[in-house]
Formats: C-alpha cells, sequence, structure tokens
C-alpha cells in the first residue's frame, strides 16, 4: 500500500517536472527567435547604411561614426550568440565530407 502511494507521488512528480520542462522550452524557443529576427534586421539595416554611404563620407564624420560604429558592434554582439551552433554545424558538415 505505501509502496503504491510512493511510485503514484513519483509518477506525479515527474509529469509535473515534465509539462514545466516543456513549458521552459517553449520560452526558450520562442526568446531565440526573437533575437534572431532582431539580429536580421540589425544586418539588413548595416546592408542598408553601407548601400547609402558607399564612397564612406558618413562613415568617416564624427557625428555619424558614432551610429555606425554601434550598430557594427550590435551586429557582432548578435553574431557571437549563435557561433556555437554554427561551428557544430560546420564539423559536422566536415565530417560527412570526409566518409
Amino acid at each position: 500500500m505505501i509502496l503504491e502511494i510512493i511510485i503514484t507521488g513519483l509518477c506525479i512528480g515527474v509529469i509535473f517536472a515534465s509539462y514545466l520542462l516543456l513549458l521552459a522550452l517553449r520560452r526558450i524557443n520562442d526568446y531565440e527567435n526573437y533575437i534572431i529576427q532582431i539580429q536580421e534586421v540589425v544586418e539588413y539595416g548595416a546592408e542598408r547604411m553601407s548601400k547609402v554611404d558607399s564612397s564612406g563620407h558618413y562613415e568617416s564624420d564624427d557625428e555619424t561614426q558614432f551610429f555606425f560604429e554601434e550598430l557594427k558592434q550590435i551586429q557582432d554582439i548578435l553574431n557571437n550568440l549563435f557561433e556555437l551552433k554554427q561551428e557544430v554545424t560546420h564539423a559536422t558538415e566536415k565530417s560527412k565530407e570526409k566518409e
């Protein structure tokens, strides 16, 4: 009788913990997608600014140079967030090529 109560309690605890883990993983995926969207917007903005400033006059100006540098720093930070995932992907691709 006591063994059945303990097993039932453990099963309920495992189900509850699994549900909480599932909710946490969904939330993490949502945040990751949000960060990826921000990264894409920053990359697009940097590309458009580079096209507009093809001669380099705005980027070398003291007032607008600050904005260019800050945008590049933001882009570097966002690129480094997912660098490990890209390295793992490249490593698996290289191992498949060797086979």
